[in-house]
């Protein structure tokens, strides 16, 4: 009998340990597959824009940050707070401004959404005021017309991102525009540039970029690249050029533009992240494993 029970035991304990070794792979059966952004619909990437809870380029109160959403680059900063929380890019924002001018007309059409995100500003600063603040499409002194002064309307607490204000910035990041619904204003100040707070700023974005085409956004980048002279100033406009319009980005390369894009492309490989030039090496690697 005691020889019965052992053996019993000795039976439950395996039993124990064959159920611990299988509980990982069932576990690992259960988790969720990353999703797959570049299949999922305009519509719903908008709808996506809700989970906002990251400051962002273009929406970010403590520091000037400046990047393109629809690379795996680190944004750089440009200045603010010291400190600050480096931007963070939803995927659903990364992966709208990859698919460029076919999404800007369900962009423009939702710069009144009203919607919230869980992203707010307001309360930690020490002023703080709504503004119209806006970069145009036509940047030539000469044709523009005169400055108004802008809006400074204050308040008070915090402001809650809406859907409308993250699709503002997105067509900045598309048409190579400084569209920033949130700025850092020293000192300890917030500037909130929305569309929904100051309808005019929404009005502009229609005027200037609706309709836009294909040929009409190469046009617009390739008029950026030669306006400027600073890297600051034609470096966005080439890396859009290089992401959406390749092919146009390597004969420019090669000719008009070959000394700007060299200066780009020499600035760039110089700021990247170990990880990311580790990880570039690697997939080059890799293409030249295959050729041979």
């Amino acid at each position: 009998m005691l020889k019965a029970s052992c053996l019993a035991l000795k039976n439950r304990w395996w039993f124990i340990v064959v159920l611990l070794m299988a509980m990982p792979s069932a576990f690992a059966a259960n988790k969720p597959k990353a999703t797959n952004y570049s299949t999922v619909p305009v519509e719903k990437l908008i709808d996506g824009l809700t989970a906002l809870k990251t400051q962002t380029v273009g929406i970010h109160g403590t520091a000037w940050a400046s990047g393109f959403m629809a690379t795996d680059e680190e944004p750089r900063f440009g200045g603010g707070i010291l400190g600050s929380y480096a931007p963070q890019t939803l995927p659903q924002m990364r992966e709208l401004v990859r698919r460029g001018i076919t999404v800007l007309p369900y962009l423009i059409q939702h710069l009144n959404d009203k919607r919230l995100t869980k992203l707010a500003a307001g309360h930690e600063f020490m002023f703080r005021y709504f503004s119209d603040e806006y970069d145009p499409r036509n940047r030539n002194r000469r044709t523009m017309p005169p400055k108004k002064k802008p809006l400074e309307r204050n308040f008070d607490g915090d402001y809650t991102i809406k859907v409308g204000d993250v699709c503002y910035v997105l067509i900045g990041q598309i048409v190579n525009r400084n569209l920033a619904v949130l700025r850092y204003q020293p000192t300890l100040g917030l500037v909130v540039n929305s569309p929904i707070e100051s309808p005019v700023l929404a009005q502009f974005v229609k005027t200037d970029w609706s309709g836009l085409t294909t040929d009409v956004h190469k046009t617009s980048l390739i008029a950026d690249m030669r306006s400027g002279n600073d890297l600051w100033e034609f470096g966005p406009a080439s890396e859009r050029l290089r992401f959406y319009y390749p092919a146009s980005y390597q004969y420019l390369r090669q000719n008009l533009y070959k000394k700007k894009i060299l200066e780009f492309e020499k600035d760039e490989k110089a700021n990247q992240t170990p990880k990311k030039a580790s990880s570039r090496r690697a997939k080059k690697k890799k293409r030249q494993i295959k050729r041979t």
